[in-house]
Parts: C-alpha cells; sequence; structure tokens
C-alpha cells in the first residue's frame, strides 16, 4: 500500500485529480484500487528554502515522498518513480524533469496496517505486476513473479489509438538485471515482438464482456478477446516493430506502440515462419479501424 505525500506552496488540485493519481500507482503495480493513500500539502512561504518557489512560479513542481514496502523490486520502483514523474506533469502542467521525489521503504515488522504489523510470511506485494497488497497467499493459478525486463522511452505519452508508425523508441532493458549478453546476435533481425504492459488501464475500467471496439456505435458489438484493445483483464499488450539498432542495453526501435514509461515483459525476434500459414480472414471493422493505427 504505497502512501504518496505532496509538497508544494500551489493549492491542492483537488481530490479528483489526486484520486485519478492514486489510481494509476494501483493501476500500474497491479494492487485494488483504493490501496493507495496520497495526500497534497500545501506550504506557507516562510516554511520551505527553495528559491525557484519563492520568485513566483505560476505552477511550481511538487517534491514528494513515496513509503512503500521493502518488497518491492527497485525496476519496480523505478516504474512507479517515472509513473508519478509524468502524471503529475500532465495533471499540474508543470515540467515532469522539476518534480522531485524519494522512496522511503516500509521494513516489514515496523508497519502497522490495519491493526496488524506487516511481515513478509505470505507476502506476494511487490513480487509482480499482478500482485496483491500485501499479507495475502496468492494460491491456484495467480502469476507473481511478471517483473518488467525493460521500460520504452519515448515522446508519445498521451493515449492516442493512432499514427504510431513514425514513433520511434528506445527500449531500455534493466541494467541491474541484464548485459548486452541478452542482446547478442538479436541485430541480426528486422522485426521484434513485443509483451508489455498496458500500465495506464485502471484497474476499474477493465472489460471483461463485450463492447464496440473504441466504443464506436458503427461497429458491431465484440467480446474483448475478439478485438485488441488495451482495456484487457490481464492488461497485456503484444506488438510487432522495426529493430533500428542496438546500442548497449538499448534497442532502438519504430512503430512499438507503446507510450512512454511502458513496461516490458518480453522480447523476442520476429520469425516468419510463426506467422499465418493459410490466408488470414477478418472482419470490414478491422480494415477501417486500423486504416490510421500506424
Amino acid at each position: 500500500m504505497p502512501v504518496i505525500r505532496l509538497f508544494s506552496p500551489a493549492p491542492s488540485p483537488g481530490a479528483a485529480v489526486l484520486g485519478e493519481l492514486a489510481d494509476s500507482v494501483t493501476a500500474l503495480l497491479g494492487i485494488p484500487r483504493g490501496h493507495c493513500w496520497l495526500w497534497w500539502q500545501r506550504l506557507a512561504p516562510d516554511t520551505f528554502h527553495r528559491p525557484e518557489w519563492h520568485e513566483g512560479e505560476a505552477a511550481p513542481a511538487p517534491v514528494g515522498f513515496v513509503v512503500c514496502k521493502e518488497t518491492y523490486s527497485k525496476s519496480q520502483v523505478r516504474q512507479l518513480l517515472r509513473l508519478l514523474q509524468d502524471r503529475l506533469g500532465d495533471l499540474l502542467g508543470v515540467p515532469r524533469e522539476e518534480v522531485y521525489l524519494t522512496v522511503q521503504r516500509a521494513v516489514a515488522g515496523e508497519l502497522l496496517v490495519r491493526d496488524q504489523v506487516w511481515s513478509l510470511d505470505g507476502d506476494a506485494a511487490g513480487t509482480a505486476l499482478a500482485g496483491t497488497d500485501g499479507g495475502t497467499d496468492m494460491t491456484g493459478d495467480a502469476i507473481t513473479d511478471l517483473v518488467p525486463i525493460a521500460h520504452v522511452h519515448n515522446e508519445r505519452r498521451e493515449l492516442i489509438d493512432d499514427n504510431w508508425g513514425e514513433v520511434a523508441s528506445v527500449i531500455r532493458l534493466d541494467a541491474e538485471r541484464f548485459t548486452t549478453d541478452a542482446l547478442l546476435s538479436l541485430d541480426a533481425f528486422s522485426h521484434l515482438e513485443v509483451v508489455f504492459h498496458f500500465h495506464r488501464v485502471p484497474l476499474d475500467k477493465v472489460q471483461e464482456g463485450a463492447r464496440h471496439p473504441r466504443n464506436n456505435p458503427d461497429w458491431p458489438l465484440a467480446g474483448i478477446f475478439a478485438q485488441r484493445g488495451k482495456n484487457r483483464p490481464n492488461r497485456i499488450g503484444v506488438s510487432r516493430c522495426r529493430l533500428v539498432k542496438t546500442d548497449g542495453l538499448d534497442l532502438h526501435v519504430m512503430g512499438l506502440d507503446a507510450v512512454d514509461g511502458t513496461p516490458v515483459l518480453d522480447i523476442k525476434p520476429y520469425l516468419r515462419q510463426f506467422g499465418p500459414r493459410e490466408e488470414v480472414v477478418q472482419p470490414e471493422w478491422v480494415d477501417e479501424l486500423m486504416r490510421t493505427y500506424y
């Protein structure tokens, strides 16, 4: 259960904006909605020293402190910080590079939540994109070990469906887990298959039944598994893109339909032999939907 405190001389942006930010955090971490607590504290002019704040900046970027359990991986924490930086920049209209954040780890045995002292026994929180809030032993077929291997970096931050063809991205592998050996010989391939997490989709927006694709009533109802919308039950995306070059732990690609900060779960070279061996058949509405996608 992350606890986030934001400090600024500016007035609070309002409960709705803070709620949207908290929902983005829970969606990213795969924990239940409402399991992120967030405060905005407005500072009086004589209670801080930060020169740019005293210079009458119209929309000062906040300073934030994030408390989360020690079980969250470094990769997840970096992902969380990037999300907060990007979302605060978008929601408040401030330069994202001016948002300062730091993380404090809650240690097992030193955290009291709902009258229980949190321990590591049976705790699955922080180990997965689809984890729980902690203290719950995940059983059955639940997947608890999906940790991003990389993140997407590009200029595409808005969740817009079309015009991905000319989007240049860098897929940057986690340097704490991988060396360049993981990418050896990948540059012999022209295209990649990328599996990623739709981290910006709130859990309460996930679709499990049928809907009109892109909510367009001119197109017929289709089950969520009969379309490729991002509001999927597990929020997992699969895409193909062109590999431009490799550079250390960076993969430079074109046409990857993933926004900045997207967690990458897997990367594979695309092999033409894995393409369909028969004629591909699809409804007419798909051709219309995809007309300007790339």
